[in-house]
């Protein structure tokens, strides 16, 4: 052990002064609890954003292929073309139509979401949300019956649009479009006529996110097309990718295929632009403030090293009368400063981790209408409570340099003058 440290650590444990004592005790305190504040702040702002990408690209696939105009018929040979490609996991083509649900003097505006139920538990993670097993399957719809009857489609609720309505796996539910047909022509619009057609509830499903299981219904897009009474169009295509995150280098290799004149392809952070752009400034943000309780909390580091200093000028006078050089001064009293902040940091790292646990554990019931989903989250990366405690680490051994710099350069005389 180094002549430095030693005498840092006697520094540090000198029971003589209880001022200066207790001064480094609100120190390494300080130092605890911003390094909480700073890992508690970044694991649920953290789970907060993986919340909604989880729940967004559960719902969603990675990848939609849209088609300009209403006449998108050639699906099939755009699916083929997409699973042709390395990263491709699956494809299923859906229809997109806005809706009015009603269900006796209930109503509520939705957004129906026509999928192939045989090809749509490949493209998203619907299955796992629904409160009935094998309910996606229950969707499918034959248009064209070889007997000629017709069965009542059937559709898929969010528990929150259920609850509003009323509507329970079994009951009928009238959808009504303003839409009177989707032609050849295209749109056609029945001002005085609107389309409409009772439904079953086939099941339920509740994703977490809000805005999906208060206003999303899942039903076969056979279904919508014999509503709308349209041919085989659909709106446009899902994919679904291996890697999420390489997506973008996917859609410039369609683009060969696929020309942009004529295809419109949508990734799922352009779809969710807006939200992930402020879930990632807003976490940027709280970091940068609470940075800065660590960093109030180093000053008290700076007021302990100088009540140090001016309480030890006489050791330090001893200590150069003894040929201790300028550097191994100024690095006794960096240590001092350095173990403050160590102390403060590893027990912030363990308090932060224990109130994260302490979170994940607890139902805070998060009004979803407020916050789009219904549980505070957690996410705890080993690599970012690391990296706040690297953080917490430089600002403590930064505010140690000026105090330890004026230390060193206390000349001997200075200290012994009045002994």
């Amino acid at each position: 052990m180094s002549y430095e440290f030693f005498i840092a650590l006697r520094h540090l444990k000198s029971r003589k002064s209880s001022f200066v004592s207790t001064i480094t005790v609100i120190a390494v305190l300080g130092v605890f609890l911003g390094v909480m504040a700073l890992t508690s702040v970044i694991a649920v702002t953290g789970g907060f954003q993986q919340a909604f990408q989880d729940r967004v690209l559960g719902i969603n696939s990675h990848l939609l292929v849209m088609q300009f105009g209403t006449d998108f018929r050639d699906y099939h040979e755009v699916q083929e073309t997409i699973e042709g490609y390395d990263g491709v996991v699956a494809t299923s083509p859906f229809i997109f139509h806005e809706m009015i649900a009603n269900r006796g003097n209930k109503s509520a505006g939705v957004l129906v979401k026509g999928i192939e139920p045989s090809t749509a538990q490949s493209v998203s993670d619907i299955p796992k949300y629904t409160e009935q097993e094998g309910v996606v399957a229950d969707l499918e719809f034959d248009r064209f019956p070889e007997d000629g009857q017709v069965e009542v489609p059937r559709i898929l609720l969010g528990r929150s649009l259920a609850d509003k309505i009323g509507a329970e796996p079994g009951d009928m539910i009238q959808l009504t479009s303003p839409l009177e047909s989707m032609g050849a022509a295209g749109w056609q619009a029945g001002g005085q006529t609107p389309s409409s057609r009772m439904f079953e509830v086939a099941g339920i499903y509740r994703s977490g996110f809000h805005d999906y299981d208060d206003r999303m219904v899942l039903a076969d897009f056979r279904a919508l097309q014999d509503f709308f009474d349209q041919g085989d169009t659909v709106t446009g295509v899902d994919v679904r990718v291996e890697d999420v995150f390489a997506v973008g280098h996917l859609v410039e290799e369609l683009r060969a295929d696929l020309p942009e004149s004529r295809y419109r392809m949508l990734d799922w952070r352009q779809l969710n632009h807006n939200l992930f752009t402020s879930l990632g400034l807003q976490r940027l943000v709280l970091g940068i403030l609470f940075c800065f309780i660590v960093l109030v909390a180093s000053f008290n580091i700076v007021c302990t090293l100088i009540m140090i200093v001016l309480e030890k000028n006489k050791e330090i006078a001893i200590l150069k009368s003894m040929g201790a050089s300028n550097f191994g001064v100024m690095l006794t009293f960096m240590l001092q400063g350095t173990i403050i902040g160590f102390v403060g940091t590893i027990n912030g790292l363990i308090g932060g981790l224990l109130v994260c646990l302490g979170i994940r554990h607890t139902n805070f019931g998060l009004d979803p209408e407020i916050y789009m989903i219904d549980h505070l989250p957690v996410r705890i990366v080993p690599l970012e409570f690391f990296l706040v405690g690297v953080v917490a680490m430089v600002i403590c051994l930064i505010a140690t340099v000026g105090p330890a710099w004026w230390a060193s350069r206390m000349r001997p005389v200075d200290g012994l003058r009045y002994d």
